[in-house]
């Protein structure tokens, strides 16, 4: 399977110097659902970033063969939807329907047009009894599937979450996981729950002080007591029972 995004000897440095990424490289396959796990600070959320130009720093990503640049980013963010760990970063519109309207009406779609991708988001993401209701009046787990349905909508080819499962219940955790399966794009999770990474995704990248330490199947990363235990991931009970049994 050929890659959708490839990232080349990236390095990223905030201004007060810390770096926060080191020397990435990687590639993320058409399809696919990727995650990316590391300790608190690794540079997770900043390499998220980078993949529809937020950021960018030195070193090449590309998106279906184009690179990122300032004359790329409109075609990049069209392609490249990022769903923040908190979703009020991306819910301001006074109702639901406003909040997942207001990418169409940018695009200069016709009323009529916005009305019929918004039904069938609002369907498609059970939101439908939701969505003349403010946004800043529902729960967490609503927030965050509303927070899904504005980026969805758009209709990108790779779709990046910043810790989906932050912050929710057993329940909501679960609809989430049903949603992401479900989709037909390429899929990038980061995430600090690795028992979640692990049951979820194709392939996981381990990130550690901005450097990727290693990338492999879900079950490779399990096993891999010792590189788990230099990233501080070895904490889950799960994790630990999974390696016994591949052990075995």
């Amino acid at each position: 399977m050929e890659p959708i995004i490839t990232i080349k000897n990236l390095n990223f440095s905030y201004p007060d110097g810390h770096r926060a990424l080191i020397d990435v490289n990687l590639e993320i396959k058409k399809g696919e659902i990727f995650g990316i796990i590391g300790p608190t600070g690794a540079g997770k959320s900043t390499l998220l970033q980078h993949l529809n130009g937020i950021l960018q720093g030195d070193g090449d990503v590309f998106v279906d063969n184009i690179k990122i640049e300032k004359k790329s980013e409109k075609t990049i963010r069209e392609k490249v939807g990022i769903v923040f760990q908190n979703p009020d970063d991306q819910l301001f519109c006074p109702t639901v329907y406003e909040d997942i309207a207001f990418g169409l009406f940018n695009l200069g779609l016709k009323p009529e047009e916005v009305d019929q991708k918004i039904t069938a988001i609002l369907e498609k993401m059970n939101l439908s009894h939701l969505k003349d209701l403010s946004s800043h009046h529902l729960s967490f787990g609503e927030k965050k599937r509303v927070a899904l349905a504005t980026t969805l909508v758009m209709n990108p080819q790779v779709i990046a979450l910043d810790e989906p499962f932050a912050n929710l219940d057993y329940k909501s955790v679960l609809n989430i996981i049903e949603m992401i399966k479900n989709l037909s794009l390429t899929r990038v999770i980061i995430s600090q729950d690795i028992l979640l990474a692990l049951s979820i995704c194709d392939r996981i990248a381990l990130l550690d002080k901005g450097k990727i330490i290693r990338v492999a199947s879900p079950i490779e990363i399990a096993a891999d007591k010792d590189t788990l235990s230099q990233t501080g991931l070895d904490f889950h009970p799960y994790v630990d029972m999974i390696k016994r049994f591949i052990d075995k």
